[in-house]
């Protein structure tokens, strides 16, 4: 797909989370250009029975069930099992999917970027500064990603010599 302009996010971000009422230019909060920041979970805004952004997930623990999530493919899930990043996985991948990411300030801001690689940088300083990954931060989902790629590979690799 295509990457969306900054605009088209913001008009499908409040089309997703229709509650969602404060979004500005990061260029508002401090002078970086091309990004979008909002608020996390202070917010209020509810997304399919939860909080859209939720940086610290307080309730990570608690079953969807008891959240009143009634999905059978959800069965057995916690709350925290529905973000990455403290974004909900249905938008965390749906900004994925539109060359977009996020990116928490602090607990209660957050900011999208375009996927642009001007910011890999930052994510590669996170990644050398906690080689396990930081759970407040995207470079922890980044080395789980990574690293099932490796292992599925390792072991298309390790098929591929004993078939020899």
């Amino acid at each position: 797909m295509k990457q969306w302009s900054r605009a088209q996010i913001m008009k499908g971000l409040k089309e997703l989370v229709t509650e969602m009422d404060f979004m500005k230019t990061s260029e508002e909060f401090n002078d970086e250009k091309g990004g979008i920041w909002t608020i996390g979970a202070g917010s209020g805004w509810i997304f399919k029975g939860l909080p859209p952004f939720n940086h610290n997930l307080e309730y990570g623990e608690i079953l969807l069930s008891e959240n009143g999530d009634t999905d059978p493919n959800h069965k057995g899930m916690k709350v925290k099992d529905m973000y990455l990043c403290g974004i909900h996985r249905e938008i965390y991948n749906w900004l994925e999917e539109r060359g977009w990411y996020p990116k928490w300030y602090d607990a209660d801001t957050l900011f999208f970027w375009k996927n642009s690689g001007k910011h890999e940088t930052d994510t590669l300083k996170d990644i050398h500064n906690h080689p396990d990954g930081d759970e407040d931060d995207i470079s922890g989902e980044i080395l789980k990603r990574l690293n099932e790629r490796f292992q599925d590979q390792l072991k298309t690799s390790q098929i591929h010599k004993k078939s020899r």
